[in-house]
């Protein structure tokens, strides 16, 4: 019987699969940022002011920045950010890079994207993401067939602030309506002068909530500050925003202050408190927050109190991408691209007018996202080891020791019975 009860208290799992055809799916968030994070025509002027100010140069020169110059944007960033000061306007904006946008054939706009900042991409925009306080219906369906999502952009790479990107283009994730994306850790990078094809299928994984497995679908309060980060989004618990979250308060806690270079997620909440805290940043110089950030890291998870532990998270959707591509754009689709750009408020080139095709194949790329198939791969976790096959086992053990007990006792009674009769007979024989 004791065998019985360890078997069930250690909670044995195992994983079902299932293939599951479901028609309309919802379509999955798509989001995406320009790689060159800075805009070099609204980000010269007060970087100049900076680095004359602090000594760095005394030039007025705002058609180039020289290497030693561009050692200096994190500090003038960091600066900025520690005064309370937006970053946003030295960003690419989305309207002058969105040269064409349409989900199933119908027409949509810069209005049906959501904005958020991405520490090393600068402002990045997502589509169909699960929103807050609205009426639209989000998120959209996919249908089978359809022509999904069409993007066309513009990366405008002669505004790119020499030495802080190696390279031109987008950076972009399908991910789960209701989770925050990770461009910098998953996302793919798309180069311009390509027309892309990604067509996704959809997974689903289910794991059994505690005690049976450690997973939570549940936003502590602690995460709630982090969460501020994608104000028009409804996103739910993840766990690497979790860890990252716990990263920043731990690294605040030990050193007053939080990493410079996740200077998007200083917003937090500290354990035991309801209030969102801008938390300043590190100075770069500062080895306490590399050190702050390692011991987290490396310590092991039994060591983390339950305010600092990240659990997988319960209910997961992901969506597995396969890319394919094409040379664009086309000769025939130059001009009306040409007059867009011209049209759009980016200083262009001084050579627009001699090379504005080359500019053009430099700049361009155009994304189609579709799925693939109304066919979703999900997968359960079920426990092996049910309270219905421990009441059943707890029967069937009793009634085995049971049913040898009513056995027993009937041979005693047979015996007894057949020692009195030849006793008797024994007796009356003597007689």
């Amino acid at each position: 019987m004791v065998v019985i009860f360890q078997a069930y208290f250690e909670y044995p799992l195992s994983m079902n699969s299932d293939a599951i055809q479901q028609q309309p799916q919802y379509f999955p968030a798509f989001s995406f940022c320009n790689v060159g994070e800075l805009r070099y025509d609204q980000f010269i002027d007060p970087f100049l002011n900076y680095t004359n100010a602090n000594n760095v140069t005394s030039s007025n020169d705002t058609t180039t920045i020289t290497r030693n110059q561009a050692s200096y944007i994190p500090n003038f960033l960091l600066e900025q950010l520690n005064q309370n000061k937006s970053l946003e306007q030295y960003f690419f904006s989305l309207s002058p890079m969105l040269y064409q946008c349409s989900f199933d054939s119908k027409p949509c706009s810069a209005a049906d994207f959501i904005s958020f900042t991405e520490a090393g991409f600068g402002s990045c925009y997502t589509f169909n993401a699960q929103l807050k306080n609205t009426t639209a219906q989000t998120p959209r369906y996919a249908i089978l067939g359809g022509t999904g999502l069409q993007l066309g952009l513009y990366v405008y790479s002669q505004q790119y602030v020499p030495y802080v990107s190696d390279g031109i283009g987008m950076i972009s994730l399908l991910h789960n309506n209701t989770q925050p994306p990770f461009l910098d850790l998953t996302g793919m990078y798309l180069s311009p002068g390509r027309k892309y094809k990604i067509s996704y299928t959809t997974t689903i994984t289910n794991y059994l909530a505690t005690p049976n497995s450690q997973c939570t679908d549940d936003v502590p309060q602690s995460m709630k500050g982090i969460l501020s980060n994608y104000p028009s989004a409804d996103y739910g618990y993840s766990q690497a925003l979790c860890i990252e979250n716990n990263v920043q308060i731990q690294t605040y806690q030990q050193c007053g202050c939080v990493s410079p270079y996740a200077w998007d997620k200083r917003a937090i909440t500290l354990p035991g408190t309801s209030n969102i805290f801008i938390a300043p940043l590190c100075n770069i110089t500062d080895t306490c927050y590399l050190q702050a950030v390692s011991v987290y890291l490396t310590a092991p998870i039994s060591s983390n109190s339950n305010n600092f532990t990240c659990p997988k998270r319960c209910s997961n959707v992901n969506f597995p991408v396969e890319k394919s591509e094409l040379s664009t754009p086309l000769e025939w689709q130059m001009s009306d691209i040409k007059s867009f750009v011209e049209n759009s408020s980016v200083p262009l080139p001084a050579n627009w007018s001699v090379m504005w095709r080359d500019y053009i194949r430099m700049n361009y790329l155009s994304i189609n996202v579709v799925c693939e198939t109304n066919v979703i791969d999900a997968k359960q976790q079920t426990l092996v080891y049910t309270t219905n096959t421990l009441i059943s086992n707890i029967g069937a053990q009793a009634g085995l020791w049971l049913g040898l007990t009513v056995l027993v006792f009937a041979e005693l009674i047979e015996l007894l019975y057949h020692l009195l009769r030849f006793t008797c007979q024994k007796i009356r024989s003597k007689m």
